[in-house]
Protein backbone atom coordinates (compact mmCIF):
# COMPACT_ATOMS: atom_id res chain seq x y z
CA UNK A 1 0.00 0.00 0.00
CA UNK A 2 1.07 3.24 -0.93
CA UNK A 3 0.94 6.88 -2.53
CA UNK A 4 2.72 8.35 -5.50
CA UNK A 5 0.96 11.71 -5.59
CA UNK A 6 -1.80 14.36 -3.44
CA UNK A 7 -4.32 13.70 -5.57
CA UNK A 8 -7.34 11.39 -5.86
CA UNK A 9 -7.14 8.13 -7.31
CA UNK A 10 -3.04 9.02 -6.86
CA UNK A 11 -2.58 6.16 -3.90
CA UNK A 12 -3.49 2.44 -3.49
CA UNK A 13 -6.35 3.11 -0.78
CA UNK A 14 -8.34 5.25 -3.01
CA UNK A 15 -7.87 2.71 -5.40
CA UNK A 16 -9.39 0.08 -3.39
CA UNK A 17 -12.16 1.82 -2.46
CA UNK A 18 -12.99 2.25 -5.89
CA UNK A 19 -12.95 -0.93 -6.57
CA UNK A 20 -15.12 -1.56 -3.60
CA UNK A 21 -17.77 1.04 -4.34
CA UNK A 22 -17.62 -0.35 -7.72
CA UNK A 23 -18.60 -3.78 -6.97
CA UNK A 24 -21.25 -2.65 -4.63
CA UNK A 25 -22.90 -0.20 -7.26
CA UNK A 26 -22.85 -3.31 -9.96
CA UNK A 27 -20.81 -2.00 -12.67
CA UNK A 28 -17.12 -0.97 -12.77
CA UNK A 29 -16.66 2.62 -11.93
CA UNK A 30 -13.42 4.05 -11.73
CA UNK A 31 -11.93 2.09 -15.59
CA UNK A 32 -15.76 2.89 -17.10
CA UNK A 33 -14.43 3.35 -20.70
CA UNK A 34 -15.11 0.25 -23.04
CA UNK A 35 -12.28 -2.17 -23.08
CA UNK A 36 -12.32 -4.12 -26.06
CA UNK A 37 -9.35 -7.01 -24.56
CA UNK A 38 -11.44 -7.27 -22.24
CA UNK A 39 -14.29 -9.63 -21.85
CA UNK A 40 -15.43 -10.39 -18.22
CA UNK A 41 -18.57 -8.95 -16.83
CA UNK A 42 -17.30 -6.55 -14.69
CA UNK A 43 -14.99 -4.62 -17.63
CA UNK A 44 -16.11 -1.21 -18.03
CA UNK A 45 -19.35 -0.47 -19.99
CA UNK A 46 -18.63 3.44 -21.34
CA UNK A 47 -19.31 6.61 -20.02
CA UNK A 48 -23.21 7.03 -21.58
CA UNK A 49 -23.90 3.24 -19.75
CA UNK A 50 -21.99 4.24 -16.46
CA UNK A 51 -24.15 7.37 -15.98
CA UNK A 52 -27.31 6.19 -16.77
CA UNK A 53 -26.83 2.80 -14.47
CA UNK A 54 -25.95 4.77 -11.56
CA UNK A 55 -29.20 7.46 -12.70
CA UNK A 56 -31.13 4.59 -12.55
CA UNK A 57 -31.20 4.75 -8.32
CA UNK A 58 -27.92 3.38 -7.55
CA UNK A 59 -26.32 6.32 -6.69
CA UNK A 60 -28.79 7.31 -4.32
CA UNK A 61 -28.83 3.77 -2.86
CA UNK A 62 -25.13 3.88 -2.14
CA UNK A 63 -25.19 7.84 -0.61
CA UNK A 64 -27.97 6.57 1.39
CA UNK A 65 -26.42 3.34 2.39
CA UNK A 66 -22.92 5.27 3.43
CA UNK A 67 -23.96 7.80 5.40
CA UNK A 68 -24.90 5.09 7.98
CA UNK A 69 -22.72 3.82 10.30
CA UNK A 70 -22.98 0.76 8.93
CA UNK A 71 -19.82 -1.27 7.85
CA UNK A 72 -18.47 -0.34 4.21
CA UNK A 73 -16.96 -3.21 3.36
CA UNK A 74 -14.00 -6.09 4.41
CA UNK A 75 -10.35 -4.45 4.28
CA UNK A 76 -11.91 -1.17 4.58
CA UNK A 77 -9.40 1.36 5.89
CA UNK A 78 -11.73 5.03 5.06
CA UNK A 79 -14.15 6.61 7.28
CA UNK A 80 -17.75 6.87 5.93
CA UNK A 81 -17.07 10.45 5.36
CA UNK A 82 -14.02 9.89 2.53
CA UNK A 83 -16.05 6.52 1.41
CA UNK A 84 -19.18 9.43 0.24
CA UNK A 85 -16.32 11.38 -1.47
CA UNK A 86 -15.03 9.08 -3.47
CA UNK A 87 -18.39 8.16 -4.47
CA UNK A 88 -18.94 11.18 -5.54
CA UNK A 89 -15.84 11.45 -7.73
CA UNK A 90 -16.60 8.41 -9.17
CA UNK A 91 -19.65 9.72 -9.99
CA UNK A 92 -18.84 13.11 -11.03
CA UNK A 93 -16.13 11.55 -13.52
CA UNK A 94 -19.50 10.59 -15.82
CA UNK A 95 -21.52 13.47 -14.92
CA UNK A 96 -24.17 11.13 -13.49
CA UNK A 97 -26.68 13.20 -11.57
CA UNK A 98 -26.01 13.72 -7.32
CA UNK A 99 -29.83 15.26 -5.49
CA UNK A 100 -29.05 18.06 -3.77
CA UNK A 101 -29.91 16.33 -0.87
CA UNK A 102 -26.84 14.15 -1.22
CA UNK A 103 -24.56 17.28 -2.49
CA UNK A 104 -25.86 18.84 1.15
CA UNK A 105 -23.91 15.81 2.64
CA UNK A 106 -21.53 16.17 0.84
CA UNK A 107 -20.59 19.82 2.17
CA UNK A 108 -20.93 18.34 5.59
CA UNK A 109 -18.69 15.21 4.97
CA UNK A 110 -15.84 16.95 3.59
CA UNK A 111 -14.41 18.98 6.31
CA UNK A 112 -14.37 16.16 8.86
CA UNK A 113 -12.02 14.02 6.79
CA UNK A 114 -8.52 14.39 8.36
CA UNK A 115 -5.77 15.91 6.01
CA UNK A 116 -2.75 14.28 6.43
CA UNK A 117 0.57 15.99 5.68
CA UNK A 118 2.55 15.29 2.52
CA UNK A 119 5.41 12.68 4.10
CA UNK A 120 2.92 10.59 6.25
CA UNK A 121 3.31 6.67 7.08
CA UNK A 122 1.65 4.12 4.75
CA UNK A 123 -0.92 2.91 7.26
CA UNK A 124 -2.15 6.50 8.04
CA UNK A 125 -3.24 6.81 4.74
CA UNK A 126 -7.09 6.86 5.09
CA UNK A 127 -7.88 10.41 4.68
CA UNK A 128 -7.09 13.46 2.56
CA UNK A 129 -4.71 14.99 1.04
CA UNK A 130 -4.13 19.08 1.08
CA UNK A 131 -4.72 18.77 -3.12
CA UNK A 132 -7.32 16.22 -2.76
CA UNK A 133 -9.32 18.65 -0.54
CA UNK A 134 -8.81 21.35 -2.69
CA UNK A 135 -10.03 19.52 -5.64
CA UNK A 136 -12.73 18.57 -3.70
CA UNK A 137 -14.22 21.57 -2.73
CA UNK A 138 -13.57 23.30 -6.35
CA UNK A 139 -15.71 20.21 -8.01
CA UNK A 140 -18.53 20.93 -5.09
CA UNK A 141 -18.71 24.63 -6.51
CA UNK A 142 -18.61 24.14 -9.81
CA UNK A 143 -19.81 20.77 -10.77
CA UNK A 144 -22.53 21.37 -13.25
CA UNK A 145 -24.82 18.23 -12.09
CA UNK A 146 -26.58 18.41 -15.93
CA UNK A 147 -24.61 15.00 -17.14
CA UNK A 148 -21.72 16.83 -17.86
CA UNK A 149 -18.68 14.65 -16.86
CA UNK A 150 -16.39 16.37 -14.25
CA UNK A 151 -12.77 16.44 -15.15
CA UNK A 152 -10.44 15.90 -11.90
CA UNK A 153 -7.31 15.81 -13.66
CA UNK A 154 -7.87 19.45 -15.73
CA UNK A 155 -5.81 22.43 -15.02
CA UNK A 156 -7.37 25.19 -13.91
CA UNK A 157 -7.34 28.56 -12.96
CA UNK A 158 -5.77 29.26 -9.46
CA UNK A 159 -8.31 31.28 -8.26
CA UNK A 160 -11.37 29.16 -6.93
CA UNK A 161 -14.20 30.90 -7.25
CA UNK A 162 -13.30 31.27 -10.90
CA UNK A 163 -11.56 27.40 -11.88
CA UNK A 164 -12.11 27.75 -15.59
CA UNK A 165 -10.33 24.67 -17.29
CA UNK A 166 -9.43 25.12 -20.73
CA UNK A 167 -12.34 23.70 -22.42
CA UNK A 168 -14.22 26.77 -20.55
CA UNK A 169 -12.25 29.12 -22.17
CA UNK A 170 -13.21 31.46 -25.39
CA UNK A 171 -11.37 30.96 -28.83
CA UNK A 172 -7.76 32.63 -28.31
CA UNK A 173 -7.96 32.30 -24.58
CA UNK A 174 -5.57 30.40 -22.40
CA UNK A 175 -4.55 29.50 -19.25
CA UNK A 176 -1.05 31.30 -18.53
CA UNK A 177 1.65 30.35 -15.44
CA UNK A 178 2.52 33.08 -12.70
CA UNK A 179 5.29 34.70 -14.00
CA UNK A 180 7.48 34.17 -10.89
CA UNK A 181 6.32 30.65 -9.97
CA UNK A 182 5.53 29.45 -13.06
CA UNK A 183 3.45 26.39 -11.23
CA UNK A 184 -0.21 27.70 -10.79
CA UNK A 185 -2.03 29.04 -14.19
CA UNK A 186 -5.17 31.66 -14.36
CA UNK A 187 -7.13 32.55 -16.94
CA UNK A 188 -7.25 36.37 -16.91
CA UNK A 189 -5.16 39.42 -14.78
CA UNK A 190 -7.84 39.91 -12.50
CA UNK A 191 -8.58 36.33 -11.21
CA UNK A 192 -4.48 36.71 -10.42
CA UNK A 193 -5.09 39.79 -8.88
CA UNK A 194 -7.39 38.58 -7.06
CA UNK A 195 -5.79 35.57 -6.23
CA UNK A 196 -2.75 37.41 -5.12
CA UNK A 197 -3.47 37.82 -1.29
CA UNK A 198 -3.43 33.71 -1.24
CA UNK A 199 -1.25 33.11 -3.79
CA UNK A 200 1.92 35.09 -2.54
CA UNK A 201 2.24 33.58 0.81
CA UNK A 202 3.71 30.22 -0.94
CA UNK A 203 4.84 32.05 -4.23
CA UNK A 204 8.67 30.92 -5.02
CA UNK A 205 10.68 30.46 -8.11
CA UNK A 206 11.33 27.27 -9.56
CA UNK A 207 14.95 27.08 -7.63
CA UNK A 208 14.25 28.06 -4.19
CA UNK A 209 11.16 25.69 -4.30
CA UNK A 210 13.83 22.99 -5.41
CA UNK A 211 16.08 24.26 -2.51
CA UNK A 212 13.56 23.74 0.29
CA UNK A 213 12.59 20.46 -1.15
CA UNK A 214 16.03 19.14 -0.43
CA UNK A 215 16.32 20.85 2.81
CA UNK A 216 13.01 18.81 3.89
CA UNK A 217 14.73 15.91 2.31
CA UNK A 218 18.32 15.96 3.76
CA UNK A 219 19.68 15.91 0.53
CA UNK A 220 18.54 12.66 -0.03
CA UNK A 221 15.20 10.77 -1.70
CA UNK A 222 12.03 10.45 0.14
CA UNK A 223 8.86 8.89 -0.91
CA UNK A 224 5.24 10.34 -0.30
CA UNK A 225 4.82 7.52 2.10
CA UNK A 226 7.83 5.83 4.14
Amino acid sequence: MGRWGERFFEGDNDLDEASMISEDAGIELYHYEIDEAESDDFSGKGLEATREHLNNGVLSRLFNKYSTNDPFASGSLSPKELRLVLLAVLAMRVGATIEPVHMDLLREAYPKIHVSPKYSWVLSDSGFRAPMKEQFEIALAHYKNDGTPYNFNAVRCENKKCAKEKADLGEGQALKKCGKCQEVVYCCKECQAQDWAKHKKGCMTPEKREQQEEKRNGGGFMSLNV
